[in-house]
């Protein structure tokens, strides 16, 4: 059954479907919140791209992780997060603004950060023996035409067809929902020879903990950061939400599509299994503690 799709362009065209909805929903405000906040969408970026990327790993390398799944979970933290951060912020009464521009910004910068932080961490693991460096313009071009150029072409649609792109982004929002699922449905039960990674129990259970202690980290970590960078709550627990969420995806591409390693897929896709239903209770306590008394 799984043969007769190729699961690597399927997942390609829905993470470019994915961003083309978040195009859908840019609007000019949302990047006036840029130009007139640029302190705190700084931090957010920073926290994200460049300082938990690297907590996240050591945490990975402390808990006894393999050194390909340490790779994995790297790959994973340096991809920036999606709609689905969005989606919670919104749900949970954070900054919507904040949310879409360290989401926007980010997939540009990923862009640059990807191939080299891939390259430099698979030097870091495996040396120069074993390298399969991500070669750097193609992949470069790669992320652009699956990421960057759709939010580009979604935020032409949205300038010149506003209604009808109001619309569009609404359903596709969950149509993309439903294609991803069928794309982790596909990774985890089908063949290698299918496009499946072929998860098993003891990987699963090696996995599942270490990945758990670095979702909740980076939870954590995006909120106290934040406060102590003198974020407020709202701001704060936003930033929270995209350090701890992350683009899923797009890892499966960078591990499956563009290195050819089925095992650098396996965090991400384990990862998949639980981070949004943690991200939104980590916005429920927050909201509970904090709401009405330090919020904005």
């Amino acid at each position: 059954m799984f043969g007769v799709i190729n699961v690597e362009t399927f997942l390609q065209a829905v993470l470019a479907l994915i961003m083309l909805s978040v195009g859908l929903s840019l609007t000019t405000e949302d990047f006036k919140y840029i130009l007139q906040n640029p302190r705190i969408t700084i931090i957010g970026l920073l926290l994200k791209m460049f300082c938990f990327p690297f907590i996240g790993v050591a945490i990975a390398s402390l808990l006894g992780l393999s050194i390909t799944f340490q790779l994995g979970v790297f790959i994973l933290l340096i991809c920036p997060g999606g709609t689905t951060s969005n989606l919670i912020t919104y749900w949970f009464s954070g900054n919507k603004a904040l949310t879409i521009a360290l989401t926007t910004l980010a997939s540009f910068i990923a862009v640059v950060t990807i191939p080299v932080f891939t390259n430099w961490a698979h030097r870091h693991y495996f040396g120069d023996e074993v390298l399969v460096e991500l070669p750097v313009f193609d992949t470069i071009a790669n992320i652009f035409i699956v990421m960057i150029l759709p939010v580009l072409t979604g935020m032409l649609l949205r300038w010149r067809f506003e209604k009808p792109s109001k619309v569009a982004e609404n359903v596709l929002k969950y149509v993309s929902v439903v294609l991803l699922a069928v794309v982790y449905i596909i990774k985890f039960f089908a063949s290698k020879e299918n496009g499946g990674t072929e998860i098993s129990k003891d990987e699963l259970f090696t996995l599942l903990p270490v990945l758990l202690a670095i979702n909740f980290t980076g939870l954590v970590f995006g909120l106290v950061a934040s406060r102590i960078l003198r974020v407020n709550t709202q701001d704060s627990m936003t930033i929270g939400i995209e350090v701890g969420l992350e683009n899923v995806s797009l890892a499966i591409v960078i591990g499956s599509v563009l290195l050819h390693n089925e095992d650098l897929v396996k965090p991400g896709l384990i990862y998949a299994m639980f981070s949004f239903w943690t991200a939104m209770a980590f916005a429920v306590v927050v909201k509970k503690l904090f709401f009405g008394k330090n919020w904005a």
